[in-house]
């Protein structure tokens, strides 16, 4: 079968000097089975110095800055899976943007069970690999074909490049989908080390939720100390032009915080009373 992927990093060596290598995956995610799955794209771009994985939507809003030549274009993660890394190490830098910008150190080292099942993708073979991660059950397809040990987040350390990615319960699946390359290392310091020039602040993880849990108890504190300065907040199109009408969107912007992620480490997500 022809493959229909062309990956132009088939290489027994390293990238070149000033090259960025970048796969990008559709991700189908979900809390639960009983829900919609939402979708969306995601970049994994690998460098002679670093890998990073981001939103799509990151790069394409940034094309669009350069292009016009006016930075004012923004995006936010949906995904809260912003992260950076060495090539072939587990440490990891996990960027999280919850109103500030955060950075969360992580090592993540994964034990993976390779099995001897394989199967057919876009005329890749295909090899399975198991493992637990962040409180879930992962089964990982790789390609021994494609000489680079990276995949999807935080994934990686199998002998060939992630093609498939899912945990058992489906309820995050990537799949691989298209393979570019870039002459020169793709500027990612609007979007992934600092969030459009604010500067990413290092916390534990362990504070970040508490942060998260602290904004939840006063929702309306920052939105407030807006609108006593003069500045009126807008959500869902509604105008807000006081405190007290602030204060009658608690539950809401409750809501909002509770259900911004799905988190895939689940077993390091905030806990809400």
């Amino acid at each position: 079968m022809k493959k229909t992927l062309i990956f132009l990093a088939l290489y027994s060596g390293s990238l070149l000097q000033s090259q960025t290598n970048r796969f990008t995956y559709e991700l189908q995610y979900r809390e639960n089975a009983s829900q919609q799955y939402t979708t969306t794209l995601m970049n994994l771009d690998i460098n002679p110095g670093s890998v990073k994985f981001y939103d799509k939507s990151f790069a394409d809003y940034d094309e669009k800055n350069k292009k016009t030549n006016q930075p004012t274009s923004r995006y936010s993660t949906k995904t809260d899976q912003v992260v950076e890394r060495k090539p072939g190490s587990f440490k990891n830098s996990w960027y999280r943007d919850f109103f500030d910008y955060f950075v969360v150190t992580t090592n993540d080292e994964m034990k993976w069970l390779i099995t001897q099942e394989t199967k057919e993708y876009n005329g890749y073979k295909l090899q399975k690999a198991t493992t637990d991660f962040g409180g879930r059950n992962w089964n990982a397809w790789f390609s021994n074909d494609v000489n680079i040990q990276e995949g999807p987040y935080k994934f990686r350390g199998l002998p060939g490049l992630i093609f498939i990615l899912e945990d058992a319960d489906q309820n995050f699946l990537y799949k691989l989908i298209n393979n570019e390359k870039f002459n020169t290392n793709y500027d990612t310091k609007d979007f992934v080390e600092t969030h459009y020039g604010k500067p990413a602040i290092p916390i534990t993880n362990d504070k970040f939720n508490k942060y998260i849990k602290d904004l939840y108890q006063n929702p309306t504190r920052i939105f407030s100390e807006k609108i006593k300065a003069g500045e009126k907040q807008t959500f869902k199109n509604e105008s807000i032009e006081s405190v007290e009408e602030l204060n009658k969107k608690k539950e809401m912007l409750q809501n909002g915080i509770k259900s911004r992620y799905i988190y895939i480490e689940k077993d390091k997500k905030p806990e809400f009373n």
